[in-house]
């Protein structure tokens, strides 16, 4: 497990689930970004929190997003390939962040500098 930050473009649509004891919680898939020449990555995300629910939802397919939260690499294999897919908890929705990144305003590129 790693804490991290991932950006990607959804796959589906957010939906709503309940557990056993009808707590509510939202689950959704995205292409998550890399690097150019690296392998396609998918993204399962689950979010627990109400306000992260709340802002996942409001999400369509198609939209680009970034989230804060624990990520787990797993290695499956899909229609006979090898894949890597990473489970995310998210804990955090960030609006703007790859936009931020791009432009120098964002704080992890002045922590690299």
């Amino acid at each position: 497990m790693i804490d991290g930050i991932i950006s990607g473009k959804l796959l589906l649509a957010p939906k709503t689930m309940l557990n056993k004891r009808g707590t509510q919680y939202v689950i959704a898939k995205m292409q998550v970004y890399g690097w150019r020449g690296s392998a396609d990555l998918h993204g399962d995300i689950i979010a627990f929190d109400s306000s992260v629910c709340r802002d996942l939802l409001a999400c369509q397919k198609g939209a680009e997003l970034s989230l804060c939260g624990i990520i787990t690499p797993l290695a499956e294999i899909n229609h006979g390939q090898p894949e890597t897919v990473l489970r995310i908890t998210a804990k955090v929705l960030l609006h703007g962040y790859v936009f931020q990144q791009q432009r120098g305003q964002g704080r992890l590129f002045s922590l690299m500098a």
